[in-house]
């Protein structure tokens, strides 16, 4: 029993953990265009894909979870997406990132305390 309880934590931990690494690539896609770091639109468009689709996926486990830290997650993907519709970088949008970042460590953090 205490080994299936270790398992699921340490997967829902991978889980939270591969979720943070793909926003915050995503997020720097954002940052990099802005910057101009890409050559063309092309490829700043091919980047842009690449880190939606991995967020998405990674997402995707925590949505079908339908718990804690899923509305948490849900507001930092819109956030991130919201990074994608506009040329010029929003005053204020790192600090919104943060804090919505911020909610998503702390909520999957509680619910990962909750497991133990």
């Amino acid at each position: 029993m205490v080994q299936d309880r270790t398992r699921v934590y340490l997967a829902q931990r991978q889980t939270y953990a591969a979720f943070l690494t793909a926003t915050d690539a995503e997020a720097r896609v954002a940052w990099h265009r802005w910057r101009g770091d890409y050559p063309d639109r092309e490829q700043a468009l091919a980047r842009t894909d690449a880190a939606y689709t991995r967020t998405q996926a990674e997402f995707n486990v925590i949505d079908l979870d339908g718990l804690a830290p899923v509305e948490e997650a849900r507001a930092l993907v819109e956030c991130i997406r919201s990074m994608h519709t506009v040329d010029d970088e929003p005053e204020g949008v790192w600090a919104r990132y943060t804090a919505l970042r911020t909610a998503f460590v702390e909520a999957a953090r509680q619910r990962l305390a909750d497991q133990l």
